[in-house]
């Protein structure tokens, strides 16, 4: 009988591995990919990734990763990349290694002349303003965007960053039905949650991950600039972000609505042409400086028909110095610290212009637990009652204090740095010494309390002893107790895989609720072809 238990368990084992092996294969199907400049070696963000001759795709990573499933290898499939200024490539994935980070380079595409003219038999250039090639755009909205139902699946994220790191990864496939432009987004827009999970292979942050709490200032945005629809959650706030897809009405400072406000509140310039697909694109800069506010940005936007193709807009606060940033971070040198971005791009389908993806990224900062602490307090004292007097005799003798890491011993050796009291009453120090992390306060005081006081204080003496501590250091300098913001970046993004311009809205109630957290009891829609999209999650930090 124990040689059968034992087979059979042996067999559930040999299962199980089968069958983890199976999910982990499926997990980690993916080829790891990473988009560069040719010419500096610089990675290439939110450049398009197409599947030759099929209707998916995805977006690049901030750091120019992307994953791509290994079945495509199989498929014989050929990516085409592009990405606004560099020449459009094709590349095999025959030779995908599995094994490695494949590096895929593109090369910046010269400059293509401005327009020219014939007027009067006479060539001569002719140049649009910068306003002139604006208002075309806003003018021809309703001729460039889609104004009937339409629908588009792709992967959304939201994740913080911390000195480079991705925290707090959540991520989703989800389709968003879009009834068009004419209708007001919030009120009308509908979107279905086929899959998401919390990503637990990166580090979990609990202080970044709280709700943000500007009582107490625990957790903040520093600037005051006005995001809008934080009532929402996480993608109804980035949607609201789309200032194209929302062009007439109330968006974000200092864009405002975007057909109205947008040239009010904005000095406009032309730049040197570039072009995507062999599109030729205007170039226009985006530039405010008012008070402590600089706000930079980019608007592409394609000649003759006047199609919006990509929007960068960024507001930075000049009264924050960037100490900590690297060389080539010239904009927040140049410009002060970045309080939020918007990057956001369209494509180009049967003479429409439709979503790309859109990322929001705003800085906040989050009051950190302090590295230097107390670890615990010990008190030596002896007690004695005088039955004559009916009162009690305390005599304190010392306290000793560990800390968490070595002191400094020039201000661990000040008086002055610690204040005893034994409820109302103050203790003196007479002398301290200091091993390590360890501070002994040695005293020689002697309290008389009646019976009455002894009454109405704790059971231990220790929990009627207050001590304060001030200006301790340990080796490093950090100060006792003392409490620090860190800086984090919050992103919120969403790429879309996968655009259905002929279908119909679901009349099943499996749709995301807008005002509750994506990834907290939300309805998860049924989806048969949920494996012919992927979540593209960003290649860990070496």
């Amino acid at each position: 009988m124990f040689s059968i238990v034992r087979k059979t368990s042996l067999f559930f084992l040999l299962v199980l591995i089968l069958f983890t092996n199976v999910i982990n294969s499926q997990e980690n199907g993916l080829f790891n990919c990473r988009l560069i400049n040719a010419k500096d070696k610089t990675p290439l963000p939110y450049a398009t990734i197409l599947i030759k001759n099929k209707a998916k795709g995805l977006i690049s990573n901030i750091d120019g990763g992307f994953k791509i499933p290994y079945e495509l290898q199989t498929l014989n499939d050929t990516l085409v990349i592009s990405s606004i200024g560099f020449a459009t490539k094709e590349v095999s994935l025959s030779n995908f290694d599995k094994n490695i980070i494949n590096i895929i380079t593109l090369a910046e595409k010269t400059e293509i002349l401005s327009e020219v003219v014939v007027v009067a038999s006479k060539k001569r250039r002719e140049r649009k303003s910068a306003l002139e090639i604006f208002n075309l755009a806003l003018d021809k909205i309703p001729e460039n965007y889609q104004f009937t139902p339409y629908s588009y699946i792709g992967y959304y994220r939201d994740y913080q960053i911390k000195e480079g790191d991705y925290l707090n990864l959540n991520e989703a496939i989800m389709e968003v039905f879009d009834p068009g432009f004419a209708a007001i987004d919030f009120n009308e827009t509908q979107t279905r949650i086929y899959q998401y999970k919390k990503n637990t292979t990166f580090p979990t942050d609990l202080i970044a991950s709280r709700p943000y709490d500007f009582k107490k200032g625990e957790k903040t945005i520093s600037s005051s600039f006005n995001i809008r629809n934080q009532n929402g959650n996480e993608f109804t706030i980035l949607r609201a972000h789309d200032a194209i897809r929302n062009y007439s009405i109330d968006t974000y400072d200092f864009v405002n609505r975007f057909d109205f406000n947008f040239v009010k509140n904005h000095q406009i310039k032309r730049l040197p042409d570039t072009s995507i697909n062999n599109i030729a694109l205007y170039c226009i800069d985006i530039y405010k400086a008012i008070e402590h506010v600089v706000v930079k940005g980019k608007i592409y936007i394609s000649k003759g028909d006047f199609k919006i193709y990509k929007m960068q807009y960024a507001v930075y606060d000049s009264r924050k110095s960037n100490k900590s940033k690297k060389k080539q971070d010239t904009e927040e040198q140049n410009f002060g610290k970045l309080q939020y971005e918007i990057i956001l791009e369209y494509q180009l389908k049967e003479d429409k212009m439709y979503l790309s993806y859109i990322s929001f990224n705003n800085t906040f900062e989050v009051l950190q637990n302090p590295k230097f602490t107390t670890i615990s307090t010990e008190v030596n004292y002896t007690k004695r009652f005088d039955p004559i007097s009916n009162t009690y005799e305390i005599i304190f003798n010392s306290f000793e204090i560990t800390f968490n890491n070595i002191l400094s011993q020039k201000n661990a050796l000040k008086k002055s740095n610690y204040k005893l009291r034994y409820r109302d009453k103050k203790l003196k120090i007479d002398s301290i010494k200091v091993n390590k992390d360890k501070v002994v306060l040695y005293l020689n005081k002697k309290l008389l309390l009646s019976s009455r006081e002894m009454k109405s204080s704790n059971k231990n003496i220790e929990n009627d002893i207050i001590i304060e501590i001030k200006k301790i250091k340990d080796i490093n300098g950090n100060i006792v107790n003392h409490r620090e913001y860190a800086n984090y970046n919050q992103y919120r993004e969403f790429f879309v895989q996968e655009l259905k311009l002929n279908s119909s809205k679901p009349v099943d109630p499996f749709f995301m609720l807008k005002n509750k957290p994506i990834f907290k009891n939300q309805p998860i829609a049924p989806f048969d072809n949920l494996s012919d999209y992927w979540l593209n999650t960003p290649l860990k930090s070496n």
